[in-house]
């Protein structure tokens, strides 16, 4: 996370060229950072609490196994989250729901997480998402002559209508064979509907699949708040840290209390299609 969420920001003075430039990026104090869902799909639902660390500090950023987390819908059922309940080494820091549940559509959701006598909430609303017709698959062949992967040169073509009566905006994941799946570490598919218009007629994946791959698109509904903060933490994944560009500022958030981070409601809807020759 420490790559996505700038926690020392610093100045560069220009000097005289036979002077030499200093920077000072001293100590910065950490600060909570919290990752969090709510979907309408059982199993989905989780928090991630964790720290952020140095700018020269590597691995991961420190994890927060002592928070307490709750979750309550706009009708004042409220649910607790328990560190890491199955006990796996890779999910330290994560809460998963004591009780299991899914989000419903139309239901605000509240995030409550306290660390250290220090409370840290958010709230988002749970829209519906557009359902994913179908998918098909065409062989791209710029990839064929010159593929990333070896053998993986099929793009998946993702069809569906966009209702136009509301505003929305969409998150979008893609897996080969079960692993989600990026073209670069530095993208977030999201799009809102004005990009997307009415009809989605075979909008190309950004991943590429072999023969035999089973290849799954997820689609997500984000608020409007979701939205900014995917938008802003694209801008600052592709920052290219020019000495004359603006110092990139943190992706807003709807957490209180200086948290980093971002809690999303989610409808999710998903197609799956396995790659034939």
């Amino acid at each position: 996370m420490k790559n996505i969420l700038i926690v020392a920001l610093f100045a560069l003075a220009l000097a005289a060229c036979d002077k030499p430039i200093r920077l000072d990026l001293g100590q910065s104090t950490p600060r909570v950072i919290i990752e969090g869902q709510v979907t309408n799909r059982l199993g989905s639902q989780y928090v991630k609490v964790s720290r952020s660390s140095d700018f020269y500090q590597t691995g991961p950023s420190p994890r927060i196994t002592n928070a307490i987390v709750t979750v309550k819908d706009s009708d004042g059922n409220e649910i607790m989250f328990e560190h890491n309940p199955r006990n796996y080494a890779d999910s330290i820091g994560y809460y998963l729901p004591q009780t299991a549940f899914v989000g419903t559509i139309g239901k605000d959701y509240h995030l409550r997480v306290e660390v250290d006598g220090q409370v840290y909430e958010a709230d988002d609303h749970l829209y519906s998402v557009t359902s994913i017709d179908s998918l098909a698959f065409r062989v791209d062949d710029d990839e064929k002559d010159d593929p990333k992967d070896y053998n993986k040169f099929y793009e998946v073509l993702l069809y569906a209508k966009e209702p136009q009566n509301t505003t929305d905006y969409y998150l979008f994941k893609f897996y080969r064979n079960d692993s989600l799946k990026v073209d670069d570490d530095n993208e977030i598919y999201y799009s809102n509907d004005e990009a997307l218009g009415e009809s989605i007629d075979g909008i190309s994946s950004p991943v590429f699949f072999g023969p035999g791959d089973k290849a799954t698109v997820e689609a997500y509904s984000l608020s409007r708040s979701g939205y900014v903060f995917y938008d802003d933490l694209q801008k600052l994944l592709n920052t290219d840290g020019g000495l004359f560009n603006q110092p990139p500022a943190n992706s807003r958030t709807n957490l209180t209390n200086g948290a980093f981070g971002f809690f999303h409601a989610s409808a999710v809807n998903s197609k799956t299609i396995v790659i034939v020759e």
